[in-house]
């Protein structure tokens, strides 16, 4: 061991001693049979054991943390309101990063302007941790996994390798003008994305509700009445007719309508149309990669390795480590594979997996014969990249911690091809097969963030109107039961649903800390923007030490 790391280690036990004997005992390595997750357990009772992370989100705070200066400032503020970890967003969905790479663009070779102004020479790792080990906070490197690419600006890793793009099972409602052309649409009442094209109902919105860098085509009875582009009158108020609908257009889509429509034309947007198509060549905004190709496994190990070996870091975060929607991949590697998986030919690809209709303006799968095998293999297939990532990262520096964040939704994340959970949890879930369970890797992590995404605080703020997972109390309790305990679990929460209301806020960060091994904090923008670093120090009013941050707990967690 380094002399480094031993130091580093050194300081951990001295205060970890010091925090145990302020508060009820606690026992560092396993005694005899003692059971691992009796451990794990037992310490969301002691206070003093609670993980406090901030996250810091690379593109939302760009200006933010570009100079030194800013780190400095930023870090120090960190540090005082006892936050003891920062998890360092250093790899975002385009696949673009702030740091030199062998493997990754630079954000300053970007074409999109917001990132090309990035400084060229800046190093924002190195700053960072110049800054965090003043405080002795820790850094953990996150990467945006599997999605490195931008579609709109057909630019990043997955772009540049078409092969690694994950294939889309793309089911539309489609308009189609007089003259038989068509355009996808891409949602209803829903905010307009880039290059797409959206529906806004009479029953949603007295008028359109998108920005002004689009165009708003008026449709009453099937005929367009009126077309205004925004992008070259400005800003107008469109309202939404109550025998019709507006279809609102962006970037593509918006020059589809100024080719195609005319007022006094006739539209149609009832027809469906499906295809498969690579993520690049949809209006989605990033271009994820499919999580089984070698060689996207191969890029990601060499964005890990890079990391771990050029900076002094405390761990390896992963974010959309995951399929990107119930929609991939149905690539022909894909296919392979899950034939292979199952052992029988697929004779209707993908209809034997699933077929999608529309109720209304709605979405509906239905599902095929290998619909259950299909959700399994997906889950299993993450599953087995987590596990052979914490061996890849063991190798590197066996002391390096390996954690993720997910959504909280257990019973729904199946459709990202994700279960966080642990193998000991079998819920009876409809679209699951008997053998699920098999498929889950809380296990494999040293800590696990899940998101209690909810503006709702207590299950019985929810009146018995959704399940009880839909509050931050139920999120958080399902976070528990689904981990069984097999890894420490921070609950996270998405500061932008307290926005005006920072009681509330603290409410939801003590009852965190009450129920589980700490708290993240999505995201240090948000702080900035409402200013509530002291509403962080009001709840958070002494320093307590991470749990995953004691290596005699790691220790016994991993056996």
């Amino acid at each position: 061991m380094s002399k480094k790391k031993l130091m580093k280690l050194f300081s951990v036990v001295v205060i970890t001693m010091t925090l145990l004997l302020t508060s009820m005992p606690f026992q560092t390595e396993a005694k005899g049979n003692e059971n691992p997750s009796k451990m794990v357990e037992n310490i969301i009772k002691n206070k003093n054991m609670k993980s406090r992370i901030l996250w810091y989100d690379l593109s939302a705070n760009l200006d933010r943390l570009d100079t030194p200066e800013e780190v400095a400032e930023i870090v120090a503020k960190t540090a005082e309101a006892n936050i003891n970890a920062i998890v360092l967003d250093v790899k975002n969905r385009s696949g673009f990063v702030p740091y030199p790479s062998e493997f990754s663009p630079h954000l300053s070779e970007s074409k999109n302007p917001t990132y090309s102004s990035y400084p060229e020479d800046y190093d924002l790792i190195e700053n960072v941790l110049r800054e965090a080990k003043k405080y002795d906070i820790e850094v953990h490197l996150n990467i945006n996994t599997f999605s490195a690419g931008d579609v709109s600006y057909q630019e990043g890793p997955s772009i540049d390798n078409p092969d690694w793009q994950t294939v889309v099972y793309e089911v539309n409602r489609i308009v189609t003008d007089s003259k038989g052309s068509t355009y996808a649409i891409h949602g209803f009442d829903k905010v307009r994305l880039t290059d797409e094209l959206i529906v806004y109902t009479p029953e949603k919105n007295a008028e359109s509700p998108a920005n002004q860098w689009g165009i708003d085509v008026v449709v009453e009875r099937d005929v367009v009445v009126d077309i205004v582009d925004q992008v070259t009158v400005g800003k107008q108020v469109v309202p939404v007719p109550e025998d019709g609908y507006v279809l609102s257009g962006h970037g593509k889509a918006r020059q589809w309508v100024l080719d195609n429509l005319s007022i006094g034309e006739t539209v149609d947007i009832a027809s469906v149309e499906a295809d498969l198509k690579p993520i690049g060549e949809t209006a989605a905004p990033a271009a994820f990669m499919n999580p089984i190709n070698p060689d996207v496994q191969a890029y990601t190990w060499n964005v890990i390795e890079e990391l771990v070996n050029n900076y002094d870091i405390d761990g390896i975060t992963l974010d959309r480590a995951r399929y990107n929607n119930v929609y991939t991949d149905f690539s022909d590697l894909s296919r392979e594979k899950f034939e292979e998986s199952i052992g029988e030919q697929i004779t209707n690809w993908p209809e034997d997996i699933f077929t999608v209709t529309f109720e209304g303006n709605e979405k509906v799968i239905n599902p095929g014969p290998y619909y259950q095998e299909w959700i399994k293999w997906r889950a299993q297939n993450i599953h087995d990249y987590f596990e052979a990532t914490k061996l890849f990262l063991r190798e590197l520096d066996e002391d390096i911690l390996f954690n993720t964040y997910v959504g909280s939704w257990h019973p729904l994340y199946y459709s990202e091809g994700v279960n966080w959970g642990s193998k000991k949890y079998n819920p009876e879930y409809d679209w699951a097969a008997d053998n699920y369970n098999e498929t889950g890797y809380a296990d494999h992590l040293d800590f696990l963030m899940t998101g209690l995404y909810y503006g709702d605080i207590m299950i019985e703020d929810l009146n018995g109107e959704k399940p009880y997972w839909y509050s931050v109390e139920g999120a958080a309790d399902i976070s528990m039961e689904a981990t069984q305990y097999d890894t420490f679990v921070y609950g996270s929460l998405y500061l932008i649903q307290y926005q005006d209301r920072p009681e509330d806020f603290k409410r939801a960060l003590r009852l965190i800390e009450e129920k589980m091994h700490g708290v993240m904090l999505f995201d240090l923008v948000y702080i900035e923007m409402y200013d509530w670093w002291d509403e962080i120090e009001e709840v958070f009013t002494k320093k307590t030490k991470s749990p995953h941050s004691v290596p005699g707990f790691i220790k016994q967690l991993r056996s």
